[in-house]
C-alpha cells in the first residue's frame, strides 16, 4: 500500500509541474535548446539604450522573469555578464533582422558574457508595434538563455517571430535547459 502511495504522489507531483510549466504533450513542438548555457538560471545584466529600450527590455525581462525558470537581475556597468542595447545598424549580418544575440565564453560550455542588440531602424522600417519589439526582445532574451528556434506556431522562439509571447514550452525548455548538463541539448 505505501508502495502505491508514493508512486501515486510522485505521478501527481509530475502531472502538477507539467500542467504548471505547461508542459507540451507533442514533442515535434516542444522548444529545443543549445548545448551551452550560464551556470546557474540566473544572469546579471544592464540595459544601455534610451528610455523606450529600457522599456522594451524591462517588459520582456518581467515576462522571463514571472516564468519563475529563469532569473534576470540589474547588474551595474562594471559588473553585469549580459549587455542589452539598441543598434540601428541594417547591414552585413544585421540586414533585415529585428534582433540578434552574441554569447560568448570558454570551452566548457558556459556563456561567460552575451550581447542583446534590438535593430531598432529595421523594426521602424517594418512597422513593429511595441508589442511586436516586446516579443522581440523576449526572443532574443530565451537564445540568451540557451534557447533554439522552435517551429511551433505560438513560440517566442519561432525564427522571424514578432507576434508570440512566451508559451508553456518555451519555459518548460528554459527549466530542462538548466536540468539538462552542458554539452547535452534537447
Amino acid at each position: 500500500m505505501k508502495r502505491k502511495r508514493i508512486r501515486l504522489g510522485v505521478l501527481v507531483l509530475t502531472t502538477a509541474l507539467a500542467v504548471n510549466l505547461g508542459v507540451v504533450a507533442d514533442a515535434s513542438t516542444a522548444t529545443p535548446f543549445g548545448t551551452s548555457r550560464w551556470r546557474q538560471p540566473s544572469v546579471t545584466y544592464v540595459i544601455n539604450g534610451s528610455s523606450y529600450d529600457r522599456y522594451i527590455y524591462n517588459v520582456a525581462i518581467r515576462a522571463w522573469n514571472a516564468t519563475g525558470t529563469f532569473r534576470f537581475v540589474p547588474g551595474s556597468n562594471s559588473h553585469h555578464q549580459l549587455n542589452l542595447t539598441a543598434s540601428d545598424a541594417t547591414t552585413g549580418p544585421y540586414h533585415l533582422l529585428a534582433g540578434i544575440t552574441y554569447t560568448s565564453g570558454p570551452r566548457n560550455g558556459y556563456y561567460t558574457q552575451a550581447k542583446v542588440l534590438l535593430l531598432a531602424k529595421n523594426m521602424t522600417d517594418y512597422h513593429y508595434s511595441t508589442s511586436n519589439e516586446i516579443h522581440v526582445a523576449e526572443h532574443e532574451l530565451g537564445h540568451a538563455m540557451g534557447l533554439q528556434h522552435s517551429t511551433a506556431r505560438n513560440s517566442v522562439m519561432l525564427a522571424n517571430n514578432r507576434y508570440n509571447g512566451i508559451s508553456g514550452s518555451d519555459s518548460y525548455a528554459v527549466w530542462r535547459r538548466y536540468r539538462t548538463p552542458v554539452g547535452r541539448h534537447s
